[in-house]
C-alpha cells in the first residue's frame, strides 16, 4: 500500500474524530461487506486455470452530523497471481454536505458519463486490466485520491475535482499471467521496465477539471472537462542484442465533452462525446523510433436501453473514435469502432437472472462475449456461472482468442 494513501486514511480518521467531538448528535457505525470466490478454466488446450481468487470485502461507515466517513478494504487470496494476495485499501473518504454545497475528500471512485462499459468522458478513475475485461466492471474501475467540491440545487449540480497523485492503468506484465500484454513468440527475452515512467507527485502534475450536470423534466445532460493524463500508457519497445525492453510512457492530455440521457416510455436514449486534446497513441513496432506526438480525436457514443415487459432488458451501444491528422505509424485505426449488446432476463420471481454482455470490435471484426447466470439462493447468497468467449483475427480481442473460459462464482453478503 502506498504511503500517501496510508497518510490519507489517518488524516480522514482524525478529521472524522474531530468533527464528532464537535457535535452532540448520536451516530452509529455501519458495517457491511461480502465474501466471494471466483474460479475460471480455459476451454481450449491446455485447459488450465485462468483465475482462482477469494476475497473478503469490508465496508465501514459512520455519520457525524452533516459529515460522514466511509472506508472499504479488501483481503484477497489469489492462487494464480500470487502478487495480488494481500490487503488493499479500496476507498477511504470523508463527506461533508450543507444545504447547497458538499465536499468529498479521500480515496474514492469517480464515475462520469452515460456509457455502459465504454469510456468516453469517464476518464478520472483508471482501470485494473490484470484480468482484462473478464471480471466485474465494478472491480475493473479503480479509485483515486481526490478532492471534489459540489455546488447544487434541485436541478443543477456543479462539480470541481482535483487529483494530486497520478494513478494509471494496472497492466498484466507477468509472463505467467494469461492476460499479459507482453509480446509472445519472441526469440529474445522480453523485459518490462517502468522505472521512472510514473509522473512524480508534484503540483505541476495534478489533474483537475469539472462537470456541470442538469436534471430537467424528461432529460438529463452534463458538460465536462478535464486536464489529466492518458491513464493507458503508450507502449514503447527497445530491442537490443540480448533482450527486448518494453516500457510504458505517460503523457498529458485534456478533453471537453458531455453526455445526455432521455427516457421515452420503455426506452432510454443515451449519447456521449469527448473532444480529446493532445492525446498520444502507441505506434506500430516498426515505427517505434519515430518521435511521439499528440493528436486530437473525437470519441462519441450513442446507445439505447429497452426495459421490455416480462423482465427483459436489452441495451445496445455504438461508439467511434476519429483521430484527426492521422498518421500510418499509429497502431490504432483512424476510425476505431466498437459496439456493445447487453441482454438480460429475470426468471422464477427474479431469483434467476440470465445475461450476456458482448463487445464487438467493428473495425477488426473481433468480439468478447460474457454470458452469466446469477441465481439468488437468498438475499445474502448468490451462485453464478458463466462463459467468456473471445474471437477474431485482428485487434485486441484476437490477442486473447485462446483465452475463452468457463467460470463459477459464489458470493455471500453481510
Amino acid at each position: 500500500m502506498k504511503h500517501h494513501t496510508i497518510i490519507l486514511l489517518f488524516a480522514l480518521l482524525y478529521a472524522a474524530i474531530s468533527t464528532h467531538a464537535q457535535t452532540d448528535e448520536e451516530s452509529i457505525w455501519r458495517i457491511k461487506g461480502f465474501v466471494d470466490t471466483y474460479h475460471a478454466m480455459r476451454t481450449d488446450e491446455p485447459n488450465n486455470l485462468m483465475s482462482s481468487r477469494t476475497r473478503v470485502r469490508g465496508e465501514i461507515g459512520r455519520d457525524f452530523g452533516q459529515s460522514s466517513l466511509f472506508v472499504s478494504l479488501n483481503a484477497t487470496y489469489n492462487a494464480i497471481l500470487k502478487e495480488r494476495t494481500g490487503f488493499e485499501l479500496r476507498e477511504a473518504y470523508l463527506d461533508h454536505t450543507e444545504n447547497h454545497w458538499g465536499l468529498r475528500a479521500g480515496r474514492q471512485l469517480v464515475i462520469w458519463g452515460a456509457a455502459d462499459g465504454l469510456r468516453i468522458t469517464d476518464l478520472v478513475s483508471p482501470l485494473d486490466m490484470t484480468e482484462f475485461l473478464a471480471q466485474d466492471y465494478d472491480d475493473i474501475r479503480m479509485p483515486v485520491n481526490a478532492l471534489r467540491l459540489f455546488v447544487f440545487n434541485d436541478k443543477v449540480r456543479v462539480e470541481a475535482i482535483a487529483v494530486p497523485a497520478f494513478e494509471g492503468y494496472v497492466l498484466p506484465v507477468d509472463a505467467s499471467n494469461p492476460w499479459s500484454v507482453l509480446p509472445t513468440g519472441s526469440p529474445l527475452p522480453v523485459v518490462w521496465n517502468d522505472t521512472g515512467s510514473r509522473p512524480a507527485f508534484h503540483l505541476s502534475n495534478f489533474e483537475y477539471g469539472g462537470r456541470l450536470s442538469v436534471t430537467l423534466p424528461g432529460v438529463d445532460f452534463s458538460l465536462s472537462g478535464l486536464y489529466t493524463w492518458n491513464k493507458m500508457p503508450v507502449i514503447q519497445y527497445a530491442p537490443s542484442p540480448t533482450e527486448i525492453t518494453v516500457s510504458p510512457q505517460y503523457y498529458r492530455m485534456g478533453f471537453v465533452g458531455g453526455d445526455i440521457s432521455k427516457p421515452l416510455g420503455q426506452f432510454v436514449l443515451r449519447g456521449e462525446a469527448a473532444y480529446n486534446i493532445d492525446k498520444h497513441f502507441s505506434y506500430k513496432p516498426e515505427t517505434m523510433r519515430q518521435p511521439q506526438q499528440g493528436f486530437r480525436s473525437l470519441n462519441w457514443l450513442v446507445g439505447v436501453d429497452w426495459y421490455a415487459p416480462s423482465e427483459w432488458m436489452l441495451s445496445a451501444q455504438f461508439s467511434t473514435e476519429n483521430i484527426f491528422g492521422y498518421e500510418d505509424c499509429i497502431m490504432q485505426e483512424r476510425n476505431n469502432m466498437l459496439a456493445t449488446l447487453n441482454v438480460s432476463k429475470k426468471l422464477f420471481n427474479s431469483t434467476l437472472q440470465l445475461s450476456d454482455f458482448t463487445y464487438f470490435d467493428v473495425s477488426n471484426k473481433g468480439w468478447f462475449s460474457r454470458f452469466a447466470a446469477d441465481y439468488a439462493l437468498s438475499d445474502q447468497i448468490h451462485l453464478l456461472a458463466g462463459f467468456d468467449w473471445f474471437g477474431g483475427d485482428k485487434g485486441i480481442f484476437s490477442v486473447y482468442k485462446n483465452n475463452s473460459e468457463v467460470w463459477i462464482k459464489a458470493k455471500y453478503s453481510f
